[in-house]
C-alpha cells in the first residue's frame, strides 16, 4: 500500500533535485504544467520530470510529445502517483515510447535511524568544500555511474556554493573510490549520486559514505529522506533503513517508432481511393502525376522527376485551408499545419517533419510498393518557405 505523506516526500524529493540540477550553467529549467530541465548544448542532464495537466489533457500530451519530437523537451519523462493525466504511461506506450517500471523509489524517517558507526580500515569521509575536490568527486561519478563525462566541472561548481547542498568524498587510503551528496528543503532531503568505483563495490564503503551524510542530516534536524534506486542498489539501502515507497516510471521515446505511432493525424480515405482510381487508369508515372495535379489531389503542387525517378509534392499553406495558429503572424504560424508546434516562433530540426512524410505513406504504398522513400526535402518549421516532400519510386 502506498502511503500518501510518502509519495509527497518522495515527489518533493525529484523536484528539488531536478530544479537543483536546473540551476547548473548550461542548464534550462522550465516550470509549468509540464516541468522539465533541458541541456542547452545537449550536454547535461535532461528530464521531464513533473507533469500535471488539469486542462485539455488530450491537447498538452499530444503536444509535449511533439515538442519532444522537436527536439525542445527531453526525450524522457518521469511517471509519478501524482502524474495527471494519471493515465499517461498507457497513452503513451500506445504513442511509440518505451516504458520501465523497475526502479523502487525509498525512503527513510530519521527520528528511528542510528548511526550504524560502520568503520572501515584506513577509508574516510570528507565534506567537500573545494573546486579540486569536486573534480575528483565528479571523475569518480563519471566513470562507475555515467560512464561517460555527461557534465563537466564547470557546469557543476555552481553547486558547491548552495548552501542546501553537500556533496560527500568516499577515500580509501587518500584514494577517491565513492561518492554521494544530499539536497535539502525545509525538513526533508534527497540523497542522490551514490557510485562507487566498479572494484571496490560490495565492500560496505557506499554504505560507511551515505551513513555520514545521514548523520549530518540528522543532526540539521532533517525528519526524512527519500532516493530513487537501481534495483541492485535495494538491498544496500535497506540495510540503512530505507523503505520501498513505489516504483518511478520511466517514460522513454523509441526514436524508431514515435513519428509513426504518435501523430494523430491521417490522410482522408477519399484521397486515398482517389489517387488509387487515378494510377489506375493512367499509363505511367508521368501520367498519373499530371492527372493528380489536374485534379488537385493532394498538395499545392506535384511533380515528377524522370531523371531521379521521384515526386515531388509541395503542401498547401494552412492558411489555404482556413487552418494555422491565429495567434502567430510568423511563416511558421501562418504556413504550418500542425496545430501541435505552429505556436513556434523558432526553427526546428527537419526530422520533425517525419510524421507529415508517413502521412503520405497511405496513399502511395498501396500504389508503388513499401520499399519507396517519402522524405521531407525542406519545411516552414526548419527554416523554409514552403514545405516540400519527396517520394523516391
Amino acid at each position: 500500500m502506498v502511503l500518501q505523506n510518502e509519495v509527497e516526500i518522495v515527489v518533493k524529493g525529484i523536484e528539488l533535485s531536478w530544479t537543483t540540477w536546473g540551476k547548473m550553467q548550461g542548464e534550462k529549467l522550465v516550470l509549468d504544467d509540464i516541468s522539465y530541465v533541458k541541456a542547452e548544448n545537449g550536454k547535461g542532464f535532461e528530464r521531464i520530470f513533473s507533469i500535471k495537466i488539469n486542462e485539455n489533457q488530450d491537447f498538452r500530451v499530444q503536444q509535449m510529445i511533439s515538442m519532444i519530437k522537436a527536439r525542445i523537451m527531453p526525450d524522457a519523462m518521469l511517471i509519478m502517483p501524482d502524474t495527471k493525466p494519471e493515465n499517461l504511461a498507457q497513452i503513451l506506450s500506445e504513442k511509440g515510447f518505451i516504458i520501465n517500471d523497475k526502479d523502487p523509489c525509498m525512503v527513510l524517517y530519521l527520528d528511528n535511524y542510528n548511526d550504524r558507526k560502520t568503520e572501515k580500515i584506513d577509508f574516510s569521509v570528507i565534506k567537500i568544500t573545494e573546486k579540486s575536490q569536486l573534480a575528483e568527486w565528479l571523475n569518480i561519478l563519471n566513470i562507475a555511474l555515467f560512464e561517460s563525462e555527461l557534465i563537466n566541472l564547470e557546469q557543476l561548481n555552481g553547486l558547491l556554493y548552495l548552501n542546501n547542498v553537500n556533496f560527500y568524498l568516499g577515500l580509501l587510503g587518500g584514494k577517491p573510490i565513492s561518492t554521494c551528496m544530499t539536497i535539502t528543503e525545509d525538513d526533508t532531503s534527497v540523497l542522490e549520486m551514490v557510485a562507487t568505483l566498479k572494484e571496490y563495490r560490495r565492500k560496505g564503503y557506499a554504505s560507511a559514505l551515505i551513513e555520514k551524510a545521514l548523520m549530518d542530516l540528522k543532526q540539521k534536524d532533517i525528519k526524512s529522506v527519500s532516493l530513487r534506486s537501481e534495483p541492485d542498489g535495494v538491498g544496500v539501502y535497506k540495510k540503512l533503513g530505507f523503505n520501498e515507497c513505489f516504483n518511478r516510471v520511466i517514460a522513454t521515446c523509441d526514436w524508431n517508432k514515435v513519428y509513426k505511432e504518435a501523430c494523430p493525424c491521417y490522410m482522408a480515405d477519399e484521397k486515398i481511393v482517389k489517387a488509387k482510381q487515378i494510377f489506375n487508369n493512367t499509363n505511367d508515372v508521368e501520367e498519373f502525376v499530371s492527372e493528380m495535379k489536374k485534379q488537385d489531389v493532394i498538395g499545392k503542387d506535384i511533380k515528377y522527376e524522370s531523371q531521379e525517378n521521384a515526386i515531388y509534392i509541395t503542401k498547401k499553406y494552412a492558411c489555404d485551408n482556413g487552418l494555422g495558429c491565429p495567434s502567430n503572424d510568423t511563416l511558421i504560424g501562418q504556413r504550418c499545419h500542425c496545430e501541435y508546434v505552429n505556436h513556434l516562433t523558432q526553427y526546428v530540426p527537419i526530422s520533425y517533419c517525419k510524421c507529415s512524410a508517413i502521412w503520405f505513406e497511405p496513399m502511395f504504398f498501396p500504389i508503388f510498393g513499401e520499399k519507396i522513400i517519402i522524405e521531407p526535402v525542406k519545411t516552414v518549421l526548419s527554416g523554409a518557405e514552403e514545405c516540400i516532400f519527396r517520394i523516391k519510386l
